[in-house]
């Protein structure tokens, strides 16, 4: 099969929902999707990752990984998995894998839960719906508009979900995979030219294949270095995470006896540093480059009707999505199940109920307590108040939201000239 680079896509996925900015500098040589690019690296949603829990809180120990260096991590297997198949612009792959997580609120997956808890009779919340909101709305960016203005391609690769609220708040929570219902046109603007609401764009199954790689590798790795994961524990859970794959249809016995021996061999090397730090390291290596090796990209059938970014599909193998699945998995529970964790998972969701508890209160005080960009949302009357203190509390960092809690909790006095 010949595949061709994909440099360019048709005029129409470079269009701009609000109003074309492609001129405002006329010596500017980058394409639109390198601007995109640009935009989300100089946001503050994308500052403040570095602040946000990935599996450990920041701060915990310096080399543990936030959610920031998770979506450079995965911004660079998406790269890579661009350059290799050719059919997909690497600079809006790039782009979707640095933004797939600014929606994410603080102390990680406990902090997103209790959100969604918060939220389920208004309006919902979820991770990658909040993207969106951040994308094109909460962010600043130009005059004559909200949000960062992408181009429909750069929009299109970060929608991991093809329903919206209203469609999906019935199910059970687990199944929770929307965008909200206000954001409707957007993304019907942004599938324009998709075969059919269903489908993702090349870019954006990259995204989220790079998102599922970096995961089950690169929290592996936090995890052993951390002590949380050892062959010791995985025998004692092996019984818990086989009923649960089994449920889903993703246990496979072959594969993990694989993934055992790939646990044994990184928490079995040998005790010289050096060693096996660059053993450790070379493992995962090695792991990565499966996952991407073990992908093509096939041609969509009568794809010359659909959007350039509709031509070709990601398959991925069977196996190896099972093994990804199992490495998951095992990190998820392994990590979950330690005590230290999972008192500050639930330490974070008692701050985050706690504050929107706060934020509740409709009285001039509590007004005056939002931020001056939150407060004008509120003031302009179109957003519901939950939605507002939704979106501060999603922005905020782990230590912000602690030192929030703390001013407003505890009983010692705080000066007015401290930081939060």
């Amino acid at each position: 099969m010949s595949l061709k680079s994909c440099s360019s896509y048709d005029p129409t996925e470079t269009e701009f929902f609000y109003h074309d900015i492609s001129n405002i500098r006329t010596n500017d040589s980058r394409s639109m999707f390198e601007k995109d690019r640009s935009k989300i690296i100089h946001s503050t949603a994308f500052r403040r990752l570095q602040g946000k829990t990935q599996v450990f809180s920041p701060g915990h120990a310096d080399f543990f990984r936030t959610r920031l260096t998770h979506c450079l991590e995965a911004a660079q297997i998406g790269k890579g998995l661009a350059l290799n198949h050719k059919v997909a612009d690497p600079d809006l792959v790039e782009l979707a894998c640095l933004s797939h997580d600014i929606g994410h609120p603080a102390f990680g997956h406990a902090g997103e839960h209790k959100l969604q808890e918060l939220m389920k009779d208004c309006g919902g919340f979820e991770g990658n719906a909040q993207n969106l909101r951040i994308l094109n709305f909460l962010e600043s960016k130009y005059e004559k508009c909200r949000g960062l203005n992408f181009t429909r391609a750069s929009i299109d690769s970060i929608l991991k979900y093809s329903d919206n609220y209203s469609s999906v708040k019935e199910k059970n929570p687990a199944q929770w995979k929307f965008f909200y219902d206000d954001d409707q046109p957007l993304v019907d603007w942004a599938k324009s030219g998709a075969p059919s609401k269903d489908d993702k764009s090349i870019e954006c199954q990259i995204m989220n294949w790079s998102d599922d790689i970096a995961y089950s590798t690169h929290d592996l790795e936090d995890g052993i270095k951390s002590g949380m994961i050892s062959s010791d524990k995985l025998d004692q859970l092996e019984p818990e995470i086989r009923k649960k794959l089994s449920a889903e249809n993703k246990w496979n016995e072959d594969i993990w006896s694989d993934v055992k021996n790939v646990i044994k061999t990184l928490t079995a090397l040998p005790k010289t540093p050096h060693h096996k730090k660059a053993k450790r390291i070379e493992l995962i290596a090695q792991l990565i480059h499966e996952f991407i090796a073990e992908t093509k990209v096939i041609p969509r059938p009568n794809s010359s009707s659909f959007a350039s970014r509709y031509h070709y599909t990601l398959e991925i193998d069977p196996k190896i999505k099972i093994k990804c699945n199992m490495l998951k998995e095992l990190v998820w529970s392994m990590i979950l199940d330690d005590p230290r964790v999972a008192t500050l998972e639930k330490k974070g969701q008692l701050i985050v109920s706690e504050l929107f508890d706060i934020f509740l209160e409709e009285d001039n005080w509590t007004n005056k307590m939002f931020p001056t960009d939150f407060r004008e949302i509120l003031n302009d009357g179109k957003t519901s108040r939950e939605r507002v203190i939704c979106d501060y509390i999603a922005g905020m960092t782990d230590s912000y939201a602690l030192r929030l809690y703390s001013r407003l909790t505890e009983s010692d006095i705080h000066s007015i000239f401290e930081l939060l």
